[in-house]
């Protein structure tokens, strides 16, 4: 059986299912170029089903939710605000409408390892609702509560996009700058009276005269744009705080009604990591999807339906990310065909050789990730201990702020001599944790001011590739560890050899490229 799956909101994404296998998951905004792009795109649309060589009459199920956004599908959908799912016919074929935050929860407890879990959802909205809670046994959601809580999404995205004067991307934009505030807000100091104001002022809703004039604003839309300012990193501390506080209100709630020792979570709030981890709970053990916001609500409503509608027992193994488009040698060696580049076939030794001599290297390699984060498959890797390593990156390379991190990918089975206060299970870069004295100097790059970091530990059979490089770097450094950060700059994440190229082009300072099979050279 073939079933096709498409969110059409902001980060919209279509994923292809072929029987019990997922063949192809990606955002449109990797096909579009325009980050958190939204709505239906009919090219996008071909090019999922080219890449897969199907076609439309292919396809046996369809499995959608109704969005109102300008750029709409050429078929009707019922809404979902009421009704958790509903099936109904498009061209002819069987098709299924599913509820935003139902998909929020397929997206997180059929990815997870747990064969019974309590779920929850929270983000900025959508169905009209912005928080859900259900429970999860077997291949089945067995019931699932939705509502409004306070929206702290909309307080994210308020304060980047009015106070630290953040401008969207596009009008469906809601904000992108939320993670750039979480970094910020390490370098603040939270405090009772700066939090009620906080919470005060962003509950008087929208007002006409603010930077946006769509969104909400802290203290009458006050001028934090000078992240510099202790003012800018005490507002975002006390923004982190209240989250905090909030998450670990909403977890006692849903533990009284679900006392189950284990909690998936989804939707935007779940990309805070410093939450994820630090907020306590009576929930033992946690599972983040690679893509807790919306690029998995695609994902999430083909799980639905292939394991609580079909009845297909749910998997507990390790869900792996790297689930974009393949690839072929030919496609490859086309794109290098237009670069005046040297390059011969991959020699993982002398990869290794380049990153222990302290190259920063752009790696694009196989299935790109799902999801908003790089995972080793569409990456810039080095050394952690590279000297100014983080101002390197941030400021001559990714062209960034100066205070946001960089995350670290470390093995399984040296992450406790590395890290404290962490959660064992990361595979998706979703947690924090706190690296340990005797380490910090030799991870700084990756080692943030209160000395956290959001480690993606690895498994051997998860990805082979990456855990034999990161052990082969090992035995030469004594460092079971290397910098990791997104292949991109100020753009989507790159996805095609030829835009692995272009963006590899732009970094005078970085002479190396793994591009799938080759390593590509700069001329000295």
């Amino acid at each position: 059986m073939l079933s096709l799956s498409l969110y059409n909101g902001h980060n919209a994404g279509i994923c292809i299912r072929k029987d019990e296998e997922i063949i192809l998951n990606w955002e449109l905004e990797r096909f579009s170029r325009i980050k958190h792009d939204f709505g239906f795109n009919q090219d996008f649309f071909n090019k999922s089903l080219s890449l897969v060589n199907i076609t439309m009459d292919d396809i046996d199920v369809i499995v959608t939710n109704k969005q109102d956004y300008s750029r709409k599908p050429p078929w009707e959908v019922p809404s979902t605000s009421e009704e958790l799912f509903i099936k109904f016919s498009i061209k002819n074929k069987v098709a299924f409408a599913i509820n935003h935050h139902l998909a929020h929860c397929s997206s997180t407890y059929y990815t997870s390892p747990f064969q019974e879990a309590a779920i929850i959802t929270q983000d900025g909205g959508g169905d009209n609702e912005n928080f859900s809670y259900g429970y999860g046994k077997d291949s089945k959601i067995i019931k699932i509560a939705k509502g409004k809580v306070k929206n702290i999404a909309s307080y994210w995205s308020g304060i980047t996009l009015n106070n630290y004067r953040m401008k969207r991307l596009h009008a469906w934009d809601p904000g992108s700058g939320a993670g750039k505030i979480m970094a910020l807000a390490a370098y603040g100091n939270s405090n009772a009276q700066l939090e009620a104001l906080l919470d005060r002022t962003m509950s008087e809703g929208i007002k006409e005269k603010y930077t946006d004039k769509d969104s909400k604003a802290f203290n009458d839309d006050e001028d934090l744009s000078d992240v510099s300012s202790q003012r800018s990193k005490d507002v975002a501390a006390a923004l982190q705080q209240i989250t905090e506080k909030e998450i670990e209100s909403i977890y006692e709630m849903v533990y009284e009604k679900i006392s189950s020792r284990n909690l998936c979570i989804a939707g935007g709030i779940a990309l805070n990591c410093v939450a994820n981890t630090r907020v306590n709970s009576q929930f033992t053990n946690l599972h983040v999807p690679p893509f807790p916001n919306d690029t998995g609500l695609a994902a999430g409503m083909s799980l639905f339906h292939w394991h609580h509608i079909l009845g297909n027992p749910k998997n507990s193994s390790y869900f792996s990310p790297y689930l974009g488009p393949t690839y072929s040698e030919k496609e490859v060696l086309n794109a290098l065909g237009k670069y005046n580049y040297s390059f011969k076939p991959l020699a993982i030794d002398e990869m290794v050789d380049c990153i222990c001599n302290g190259e920063i290297i752009c790696l694009a390699k196989g299935r790109s990730e799902s999801g908003p984060r790089a995972l080793g498959h569409r990456s810039i890797i080095c050394l952690p201990s590279i000297k100014d390593g983080r101002d390197i990156l941030n400021f001559n390379i990714k062209q960034r702020e100066w205070y946001r991190p960089y995350a670290p990918i470390i093995l399984d089975k040296y992450v406790d001599l590395i890290l404290q206060d962490y959660l064992a299970e990361s595979p998706y870069m979703s947690t924090s944790g706190v690296i340990r004295a005797n380490w910090r100097s030799r991870l700084a790059a990756v080692n943030h001011i209160d000395n956290s970091t959001r480690p993606q530990i690895i498994h051997e059979e998860h990805e082979p590739f990456l855990y034999k490089l990161i052990e082969k770097v090992y035995k030469q450094t004594g460092i079971p560890v290397i910098l990791n950060t997104s292949f991109n700059k100020q753009e989507p994440i790159v996805e095609t050899p030829e835009q692995s190229l272009e963006t590899f082009a732009k970094f005078k300072e970085i002479k190396y490229l793994v591009l799938h099979d080759y390593m590509v050279y700069k001329s000295e």
